[in-house]
């Protein structure tokens, strides 16, 4: 999974804690390890000419200026030279005594672009850095060369705060490709660090209530005819906040079938509020020392550096911090509908806290989608049902507005199982349609 992880060096504890970290997923992994420091002589070349004009009547002569330029750049690309090295032999030498592949990396330049640029260049798997560096004072959240990295490089990034991995790993759930990397993630982590599983999703159904509230102040009689303002709301308040907590706990079902094949037991928790504030509170709670989050989540768009949930928590977590993408065998946010079909639990208790615990077989942690669909259907047997749609009726569900379309299908779905339909055919979509709101609300407009 990480064969090539680059550290990040500056000599500061949080990269301290990085070596640490870095040598003992290199010795459970087999990973090699590339050390880097990256100095800038340039910048203190600058602010030294910056400062000629200060300075005594005795060295303004040209001639003085000049051979105290020259001293200055040499000692100082000598000294920073050596300095850096320094740092690396800290990494060399730990990385000796534990027997693990490694390499130094001594750069030149501006920290945050030289090591972006490094990262995308080497093709490396993991890139291991601390939230703050030398420069950091009791008030900062976050170093600067961090969250620009961050911000540049599509690379796994490890945001060390703190030297340990025990405990407990919480993975924050949400549908998206890149949280269920995440989750292979912690699998991975958990098996190699004997660390408890937490899988949390998080829906929010108040957004639609507030909106709802400061759109009535504002519309008009007739703007809200044409808009079909109560028909909008009803059909928030008892169809799509009522979906989305199915929907969530869809993911976390999924999220339990991906650990299953791995044979491990996993908490499922799901809860409603604002994401990052809920599961800041969690995690002050809970008190992990990871947690798992996406670079961006399912409402990401093209060009999105980072989601805003990650951004909120990358600050505001105390523990340290896994950004996962898509690189570790991701599986999309319908996983589940394998062929057309889908399962669909006979009860669901959204706010319950499962876990479930499979024989381990084969050594890898991570399983195919394969696997993790076989694992699934496995569990028909077990009280669920397998729900098969047509072609007719996907293509009718089509013509259903994006915004909803997933939650009216899951609507469809539950009809179809309480009637006792094996199978979704137009006419079972066209008795759910009918029962569940008006026939306008399927069509685009």
């Amino acid at each position: 999974m990480y064969k090539k992880i680059f550290i990040a060096i500056d000599n500061s504890c949080h990269s301290n804690f990085c070596i640490d970290l870095g040598i003992d997923l290199s010795g459970k992994l087999h990973s090699h390890l590339v050390g880097c420091h990256v100095y800038d002589a340039s910048l203190h070349q600058k602010r030294f000419r910056d400062m000629e004009k200060g300075l005594p009547q005795q060295y303004q002569d040209e001639n003085v200026l000049h051979r105290q330029r020259e001293l200055h750049t040499s000692l100082i690309n000598m000294g920073l030279k050596l300095i850096s090295e320094s740092y690396l032999d800290v990494f060399k030498n730990k990385c000796r005594e534990a027997s693990v592949t490694h390499e130094e990396l001594l750069l030149e330049g501006k920290n945050y672009y030289e090591i972006s640029k490094e990262v995308q260049r080497g093709c490396y798997d993991l890139l291991i850095m601390g939230a703050l560096g030398l420069a950091s004072v009791n008030t900062s959240i976050i170093g600067s060369v961090c969250e620009r990295v961050i911000r540049r490089v599509k690379t796994d990034i490890l945001v060390v705060k703190n030297k340990h991995l025990k405990g407990k790993v919480v993975v924050a759930v949400d549908g998206s490709p890149a949280s269920f990397s995440g989750v292979k993630a912690a699998l991975m982590f958990a098996q190699m660090f004997d660390l408890n599983i937490d899988a949390v999703s998080v829906f929010d159904p108040h957004y639609h209530r507030v909106a709802f509230e400061s759109i009535a102040k504002v519309l008009s009689k007739e703007a809200g005819q044409i808009f079909r303002f109560k028909e909008q709301e009803t059909l928030h308040e008892e169809i799509i906040d009522k979906g989305l907590a199915k929907i969530y706990q869809n993911h976390l079902d999924q999220a339990r079938c991906i650990a299953e094949g791995c044979g491990v037991k996993i908490n499922t928790i799901l809860m409603d509020g604002k994401p990052y504030d809920q599961i800041i509170k969690y995690i002050h709670n809970e008190k992990p020392s990871l947690l798992i989050l996406g670079r961006t989540g399912i409402h990401n768009t093209n060009g999105l550096d980072i989601g805003g949930t990650t951004e909120n928590l990358l600050r505001l977590a105390p523990c340290n911090i896994l950004l996962t993408g898509e690189n570790v065998g991701a599986k999309s946010e319908n996983a589940m509908n394998f062929s057309d079909s889908r399962i669909v639990p006979e009860k669901e208790n959204v706010f319950a806290m499962s876990s479930y615990n499979q024989p381990m077989e084969e050594n890898g942690v991570l399983k195919s989608i394969d696997r993790d669909r076989e694992l699934c259907t496995e569990s028909v047997g077990r009280g669920q049902k397998l729900i098969i749609w047509t072609d007719e009726a996907q293509e009718q569900t089509e013509r259903i507005p994006p915004f909803i379309r997933g939650v009216v299908r899951k609507k469809i779905e539950e009809f179809a199982q309480e009637k006792g339909y094996s199978e979704i055919t137009a006419e079972v979509v066209n008795k759910a349609k009918a029962g569940l709101m008006g026939d306008s609300m399927f069509h685009k407009t």
